[in-house]
């Protein structure tokens, strides 16, 4: 995949990521749940940035009109249908963040550029950091039915 398609499709990715943690937030009930995801959403909203000014940077070298491939970002969005509760909006941020992660290793095994391979990678690693953060309120709530404090968890990475 040619750099410019691989930054043109994680930027419609992290798009998709982007609405659905705001749409989780404003339908939240529990006060710690929406900081949570808002505090995703904010997250999302900085790799977009990031991969917008990879991409921009790109286009102006390259001079290229990218080529995003519906078919992926359609297999990387959330589905959400109905009423959602929370707990099950967690368990699809759970399957978004990992379908994305992978998403994300599996790109930068096919992209020559180094930064952006590098970026990839990194980027990989915070979707993991964010899976672990909803499967550890996903566990608290189930077990206890209480939610924690999303700044109780590290998201630091490697």
């Amino acid at each position: 995949m040619k750099v410019v398609d691989a930054l043109a499709l994680a930027l419609e990715v992290e798009k998709t990521e982007l609405k659905f943690y705001l749409e989780m937030a404003r339908i939240a009930k529990e006060e710690k749940a929406r900081k949570m995801f808002l505090f995703l959403a904010s997250e999302e909203a900085e790799h977009w940035r990031i991969f917008e000014e990879k991409l921009i940077n790109e286009l102006l070298k390259s001079c290229e009109r990218p080529r995003i491939d519906e078919e992926i970002v359609k297999k990387l969005t959330p589905k959400v249908e109905g009423e959602l509760s929370e707990i099950k909006a967690v368990e699809i941020g759970m399957e978004q963040e990992k379908a994305t992660w992978e998403f994300y290793e599996k790109l930068a095994e096919e992209i020559r550029d180094e930064d952006v391979r590098k970026t990839l990678r990194e980027l990989a690693k915070v979707e993991e950091s964010h899976y672990e953060l909803l499967k550890a309120q996903y566990d608290s709530v189930a077990k206890t039915g209480i939610w924690m404090d999303y700044q109780d968890f590290s998201l630091e990475v490697d």
